[in-house]
């Protein structure tokens, strides 16, 4: 407290009086002012000590004052002296600490400037040596020079902190979100534990009701446009009623990796139908959204080609066709011949194991709709394949010889058209969702809930009901996943209060891996990204599309945990998850 009047008289080098400048004024009594140096205080107190005698009282008084006050000045001259000398070893001490600590962190950043992922992710820099040993922390009234490297604030730790993480962001949270996302999800990991368990419905997200380790963001909104990852938006709004949909690599260069999804547009009114493209990089983050066919109507369902192209199918009976299309849009459109003589037509799908006889398959929806296979005249493998469609070939139509029980037998291909359409009303009437795998071709009836399986090579076939899959409204699209663990058989579902997408494993076992307690409408457009991680569904009415992945990161086709199995009895009321 006594430092600061010093400092601003210049007083802290004082080690005796003759260093004090400073003057001490008094007022003499009886013979007027006089000003006498502090200097000739000790002096003139030594002379009046020796001669007292005939002086007054109040002359001693004030030699003893002046004594008194001599002896005070030299006292505090002496400990600002002092003092002075500490504050000046106290600043060096604390430059000194500075200039180690700058070097110091100079060092460990050098360190740490070959790690890649310091840059990225910042944390504690590891020190190379043990920091210098202090027995006085650095003052916290003492400011650093802002053009030196910072220093922390207190000293630094003898152990290293831990280094920076290369683990990627936490997934999507399980609890519901308030508003849609339109945001990529993050870099998933692919060594994490699996923690996907299908059909145990637990996760409520932007509406939908989710298997245990699942997750989802919505990526379309019909009349809207489509977000794009960098920020910016399609030049134009999503179609409405998306229906069904497929996924494919994209070729193009500036896009390595990454794919486009196809979504059919069920718009009734004549010419508003079409094909709608939307291009994911490869880490499944959207980049542009574009009409790829325009100008037909109520295109349902389709399905894929072996060289890559989307087949898209009329619903209009009697004059519904089917049309190939370029996913990317770089070729125009054309109508194949397999339905192009009209009809209600559903789904697409090929067998091409024989390259020298590729079949291809259309189902339609009709009481009587049969489905039929196409044979090319002529294969064009290695060429320009996408001819395979449109040129000459035999027509053929589904038979089934149903055993006496019912859920089996033997079929046929005919060319009688009327017999076959009302075989197909006595055994499949509206056939939807159809899909090869290997010898397997698979098709489901939705209005009578049976799943066939038809065995091409040795003409068997099975069927079996879907109720206890727990449909609320009727089974429609499907896809295939293929994994270690033997795959699911995806479907797609016609309307119900619950309406949303359904499995079946090798045991025979139906499940439901999502639905939506919200949504009412048609669940359409299931298709899988090319690496199996991204699930694209959409409800056709309400004009959402969504993109369902693991948690746990691993592609659909990978192995689970034991599927959630649930029986009719054991099904959820649908008003517990509405309020929700």
């Amino acid at each position: 407290m006594l430092h600061r009047p010093f400092r601003r008289l210049q007083l802290s080098n004082c080690t005796s009086t003759n260093s004090i400048t400073e003057k001490i004024q008094y007022k003499k009594r009886d013979t007027g002012s006089i000003t006498t140096s502090s200097s000739d205080a000790g002096q003139e107190t030594l002379k009046n000590a020796d001669s007292t005698e005939g002086e007054t009282p109040n002359q001693r008084r004030r030699y003893i004052i002046l004594a008194l006050l001599g002896i005070v000045v030299f006292v505090l001259g002496f400990g600002v002296g002092i003092g002075g000398e500490k504050v000046h070893e106290k600043r060096q001490s604390q430059s000194s600490l500075a200039t180690q600590q700058n070097s110091t962190d100079v060092d460990a950043n050098t360190a740490t400037d070959d790690d890649d992922s310091s840059a990225q992710i910042p944390a504690s820099p590891e020190p190379t040596s043990s920091p210098p040993a202090t027995t006085t922390p650095p003052s916290s009234n003492v400011v650093d020079d802002p053009t030196t490297s910072p220093s922390p604030s207190q000293s630094p730790t003898r152990t290293p902190t831990s280094g920076p993480t290369r683990a990627p962001t936490s997934g999507p949270t399980s609890s519901p979100s308030a508003k849609p996302t339109t945001a990529a999800p993050t870099d998933k990991p692919t060594d994490a534990t699996i923690s996907y368990v299908p059909g145990n419905l637990v996760t409520l997200q932007d509406n939908l009701l989710l298997s245990e380790g699942l997750a989802t963001r919505r990526i379309a909104t019909s009349g809207q446009p489509v977000e794009y990852h960098d920020g910016t938006r399609s030049g134009r709004n999503f179609h409405f009623l998306p229906d069904g949909g497929a996924v494919f690599a994209d070729t193009r260069g500036w896009n390595a990796g990454g794919w486009v999804y196809v979504s059919n547009s069920e718009m009734r009114e004549a010419g508003q139908g079409g094909v709608g493209a939307i291009t994911f990089d490869k880490n499944g983050r959207v980049l542009d959204y574009k009409m790829v066919l325009e100008g037909t109507t109520m295109n349902c369902n389709g399905g894929r080609t072996p060289w890559n192209t989307w087949v898209s199918c009329e619903e209009v009976e009697f004059t519904g066709k089917g049309w190939q299309v370029d996913p990317f849009g770089e070729r125009q459109p054309e109508m194949t011949t397999l339905g192009s003589a009209g009809g209600r037509w559903e789904a697409f799908a090929f067998d091409a194991r024989n390259k020298d006889k590729p079949r291809f398959f259309m189902s339609e929806d009709h009481n009587k709709g049969t489905t039929r296979r196409f044979t090319p005249s002529q294969t064009h493998w290695g060429g320009d394949e996408w001819r395979m469609l449109h040129e000459d070939g035999v027509v053929d139509y589904l038979m089934v010889n149903p055993n006496a029980e019912n859920n089996g037998g033997t079929f046929e291909w005919t060319d009688d058209i009327e017999a076959a359409r009302n075989n197909a009303r006595e055994f499949y009437p509206q056939s939807e969702g159809i899909d090869v795998h290997g010898s397997k071709l698979y098709l489901v009836c939705k209005n009578i809930y049976q799943l066939f399986i038809f065995d091409l090579d040795d003409m068997t076939y099975v069927n079996m009901t879907t109720v206890s899959g727990l449909f609320d409204g009727k089974p429609d699209q499907m896809k295939r996943i293929v994994g270690g663990d033997g795959g699911l058989l995806y479907f797609t579902e016609e309307g119900g209060k619950d309406a949303g997408v359904h499995a079946r494993d090798e045991q025979g076992r139906f499940f439901t891996i999502l639905e939506s307690p919200v949504y009412l409408s048609e669940t359409t457009g299931l298709s899988f990204s090319p690496d199996g991680k991204h699930m694209y569904i959409a409800y056709q009415e309400d004009g959402m599309l969504y993109d369902v992945w693991r948690e746990d990161g691993l592609p659909f086709d990978a192995q689970s945990l034991n599927v959630k199995y649930h029986n009719v009895g054991t099904r959820r009321l649908s008003h517990q998850w509405v309020t929700l």
